[in-house]
């Protein structure tokens, strides 16, 4: 029983504090270009033998589709806050 009880806190206490990052800083970092707005196309990310990266003769920097070059994205619950705004805000018009 206090197994459980620990589990359903600890639980509360990860949702609160993910809802609080989430008011607070609604955008994290682009997973696909690491915040930086600019993707590396995989061919030249080629690592040597011993696993350094290799230095390509042109570095092509292309802006991120999916960020589309700001490096920003919109974390998960924000999107889920936005949405469940929307379906509210639409039901009582």
């Amino acid at each position: 029983m206090a197994l459980a009880a620990l589990a359903t806190i600890a639980a509360l206490l990860v949702t609160v504090g993910y809802t609080l990052l989430c008011l607070i800083s609604p955008f994290g970092p682009c997973r696909r270009c690491d915040g930086t707005g600019n993707h590396i196309p995989w061919r030249d990310k080629r690592r040597a033998a011993n696993g350094t990266p290799t230095k390509p003769k042109r570095r092509i920097r292309k802006p991120c589709r999916r960020c589309k070059g700001t490096g920003a994205r919109l974390r998960i619950g924000r999107r889920i806050h936005n949405h469940a705004r929307r379906i509210h805000a639409d039901g009582t018009r």
